[in-house]
């Protein structure tokens, strides 16, 4: 059974959000510790606006299934306390629905931003992170294949991505709104990760001609700048930068606020710019700037939860192409499904694969002396081989049928391991004993022509 437990923007804010963040050391360590000999797979979706856990559960199992669950979360939360408050927030998903929510993420669908272009992206990165954490299994690899093939369809046939606006583009467009041209407003961003050059780019096409940024490799910073026509400023004069400016874009991946209420208001007083107006917009989850900020004169912070209402109001203009898009996932939905509901047809026929592959890769790599020729050869003659009888055990299972005699036939003769007893048989007549000859040592002759072999009987072999 597919299981998910969710967090995200739709019924968390971001306060809350940011509690259940897992830090990268944080993830590896679940990673190590999800699985069980019930939970067998675990990958987890992590982006500024949601944080996701999928498993795959060996089991169908009711009781079964709510005891993984209880266990994940624990393990997510450390403590069985908190993993109970995860799961008093959390949504949970189980098979299809599950399936379905994963695969409209990677399309665009369930993202703050309709169509959200970074997504993909992000989707591509957690599933990366759980292979190589070695937590995501052929359940999971079918289902990030299956929802990353819908997102890369969605942007290529439909136009729901068509001029998309992401979260950083959308906090340059708000910026714009409030100051009604950024033409004279000097313009600090903190981070030069995706987030934050969508928005130094976003900036530039409004006319921001004084745009700052800071990276904590400068160099990245540099390539930035240079791109948006900008200027590169060192990390540690972060603060006294955004004194300085009149809209200040913070969008890193650090786990503890770049901009502190403290530093700020030192940096503000020894440039003499307490209580003017300034414009703080923080897109990072967690948090990157100090909510207390805000008890200093002139400043106004925007936060994730504020950009939503104007997000919301982008959407309109793509919601044509959401049929369309919608109908992409049900079809790669469908084609996952599918897949699953084979499995029991696939186990069974496993073990004639691998047998029949076996024989085939070694006759065509004695043929053709090429490994890689070899095994590519071999799956493909035995995958034609074997398409007959697979769509036969596919049908079976599809009607509800156990597994026919067949494949239980099939299992027993190539899987050593539940081969049966041999019944007992009739033990056939022993052959009479062929008397022994001495024979004398043969003295050395020259080689004479080669004849046929003759089978001689023990009569005339005397």
């Amino acid at each position: 059974m597919l299981i998910s437990i969710a967090i995200d923007f739709r019924q968390a804010d971001v306060a809350t959000r940011e509690r259940f963040h897992l830090s990268e050391d944080r993830l590896t360590q679940l990673y190590r510790t999800a699985r069980s000999e019930i939970v067998t797979e675990a990958a987890l979706i992590s982006t500024c606006n949601r944080t996701e856990l999928y498993a795959w559960v060996d089991s169908d199992d009711p009781k079964v299934v709510d005891r993984a669950v209880q266990t994940l979360a624990r393990r997510w939360m450390r403590t069985r306390g908190e993993g109970t408050e995860l799961l008093l927030t959390a949504t949970r998903r189980l098979g299809e629905d599950a399936a379905r929510h994963v695969v409209r993420i990677a399309a665009g669908l369930e993202s703050q931003v309709l169509g959200d272009g970074q997504i993909l992206g992000q989707l591509k990165a957690a599933y990366k992170r759980a292979s190589r954490g070695h937590s995501a299994g052929p359940v999971l690899h079918r289902l990030f294949e299956t929802a990353l093939r819908a997102g890369k369809r969605v942007q290529t046939e439909t136009s729901l991505t068509a001029g998309r606006n992401s979260v950083g583009a959308e906090a340059a467009i708000t910026a714009n709104q409030r100051f009604g041209n950024l033409e004279n407003a000097r313009c600090l961003l903190v981070g030069a990760g995706k987030t934050g050059a969508r928005a130094a780019k976003q900036l530039h096409k409004l006319g921001a001609r004084d745009l700052v940024i800071v990276n904590r490799t400068f160099e990245t910073a540099k390539e930035l700048a240079k791109f948006v026509g900008g200027r590169a400023a060192p990390f540690e004069t972060r603060h006294v930068e955004a004194a300085m400016a009149d809209v200040v874009i913070v969008a890193t991946g650090s786990e503890v606020p770049v901009i502190t209420a403290g530093g700020l208001s030192q940096a503000r007083e020894a440039c003499a710019a307490s209580g003017y107006a300034l414009l703080l917009m923080d897109l990072s989850l967690p948090r990157n700037i100090d909510p207390r900020v805000t008890e200093q004169t002139g400043i106004t912070l925007v936060d994730l939860d504020t950009l939503h209402q104007p997000i919301l109001t982008a959407e309109t203009m793509r919601r044509d192409a959401v049929p369309i898009a919608n109908g992409i996932c049900e079809d790669e939905i469908n084609s996952f499904m599918q897949w699953i509901a084979n499995m029991p047809a696939r186990d069974a026929i496993k073990p004639l694969r691998e047998a029949l592959e076996d024989v085939a890769r070694r006759e065509v790599a004695f043929a053709s002396k090429d490994a890689g020729v070899a095994e590519r050869t071999a799956s493909r003659i035995v995958a034609k081989l074997l398409a007959g009888p697979m769509a036969a055990l596919r049908r079976a299972v599809q009607r509800g049928e156990p597994l026919d005699a067949q494949a239980m036939m099939l299992l027993e003769m190539f899987s050593p391991a539940a081969a049966p007893e041999p019944r007992a048989v009739r033990a056939p007549r022993a052959a009479a004993p062929k008397p022994v000859v001495e024979h004398a040592p043969a003295p050395h002759v020259a080689p004479r022509e080669r004849r046929p072999s003759m089978v001689l009987s023990p009569e005339q072999f005397t």
